[in-house]
């Protein structure tokens, strides 16, 4: 510390003894001697605070409780999907109050929350730009949140958190330049340059998914036509699948639904290419491929070492990656393709988890000691 601060080693204890009375840091042991007695390891205390995340997605919502060694303490899935209106904040308000307090963690404890969410999120003006009916006008979505828990509120797109996961904990450790595609309910690209993730000047960085690849397309929620979300997306999938079942395709689908079609979900699909259904796999891999000519441009724009796929179409592994792959091998320039690898997340949904506790750590932690 003494070195890192440009301190006196008596000035270097100090902080350490004011820390240790704060009950940040605590003592960890000894470490091997050098010579004379064993110097003493000191480590963060995990018990000092609590963090809340939660993480909102379009198909469900997460309520996850780590400690500050980043240990998972309690995790609940509720059954509340994104919607933009403020009855959805007013629903997400109660349950997680419920959960908080049958788990008996009472506000005090929280240190901060993250919340990670899908859109166009700035972070500094805390505001979502894709759900913006979910506060009153003139209502930020942070204050929102933060006049609420009366706690400190951190947002990040789930994408971007998802890239700072596999970063820090990840396939992406040790890397440099990685792209992750993250295939949900829409398409979202995290970008990884020089070791840092790039947000771009307003923190949109990364909507891979609203790039054109059918002038004569569908129209997409953005409300431009013919996006990549409209052709490889899980709901873009879903809307095929049922498309091919109404054409009079063979699948197994149908019997997995029992014939209702309006409750077909990715989680059918993916069942029926384990399975082994014929229709379902080549459905995917023809979402496969159009994602992977996609991904074409941006390993042109960013000459990545790695893309890592996560997402709830990550399950299918090699039913997706290959595709992917193969697509990326057609449309790129050789040279491109020769230190490039495609890997499935090994961490799944908790990359997003981590990565948002690690940004919510930063952030706090330079609020914390910028007071």
């Amino acid at each position: 510390m003494a070195r890192l601060f440009h301190a006196s080693i008596p000035s270097a204890t100090g902080i350490i003894n004011e820390l240790i009375r704060e009950g940040w840091i605590t003592e960890t042991g000894t470490g091997p001697a050098r010579a004379g007695r064993p110097p003493v390891l000191y480590g963060l205390n995990p018990k000092k605070y609590l963090t809340l995340i939660m993480d909102i997605n379009r198909h469900d919502t997460q309520l996850v409780v780590f400690d500050l060694s980043n240990q998972l303490i309690v995790r609940r899935q509720i059954d509340i999907r994104l919607d933009d209106t403020p009855a959805f904040l007013e629903l997400l308000f109660e349950e997680t109050e419920n959960f908080l307090a049958n788990h008996g963690i009472t506000r005090d404890r929280l240190w901060g929350i993250g919340v990670s969410m899908p859109g166009l999120i700035n972070a500094a003006q805390g505001i979502n730009q894709t759900y913006l009916h979910l506060t009153s006008p003139g209502e930020t979505l942070s204050s929102r949140l933060e006049n609420h828990f009366q706690a400190p509120i951190c947002l990040i797109n789930d994408t971007r958190a998802t890239t700072i996961g596999e970063h820090r904990f990840g396939l992406a450790k040790d890397k440099s330049h990685v792209l992750t595609i993250n295939i949900d309910w829409g398409v979202g690209l995290g970008i990884l340059l020089n070791g840092e993730v790039f947000n771009g000047a307003s923190g949109f960085a990364g909507e891979l998914g609203h790039i054109q690849v059918r002038s004569d397309g569908i129209l997409c929620h953005c409300g431009k036509v013919g996006c990549l979300d409209t052709v490889t997306s899980a709901m873009a999938l879903i809307r095929q699948a049922r498309e091919g079942i109404e054409a009079g395709r063979a699948t197994i689908l149908p019997q997995l639904v029992r014939g209702n079609l309006d409750a077909l979900d990715t989680s059918h699909i993916i069942e029926a290419i384990h399975a082994g259904d014929e229709f379902s796999i080549d459905l995917l891999g023809k979402v496969g491929s159009e994602l992977g000519k996609g991904l074409a441009t941006a390993v042109h724009l960013f000459n990545p070492e790695v893309i890592i796929i996560s997402g709830l179409l990550a399950a299918v592994g090699p039913f997706i990656s290959n595709p992917i792959e193969q697509a990326i091998n057609k449309y790129c320039l050789v040279d491109f393709k020769n230190s490039l690898s495609i890997r499935i997340s090994q961490l799944g949904t908790k990359a997003r988890l981590l990565g948002t506790q690690a940004h919510l750590f930063e952030y706090l932690v330079n609020k914390e000691f910028a007071m």
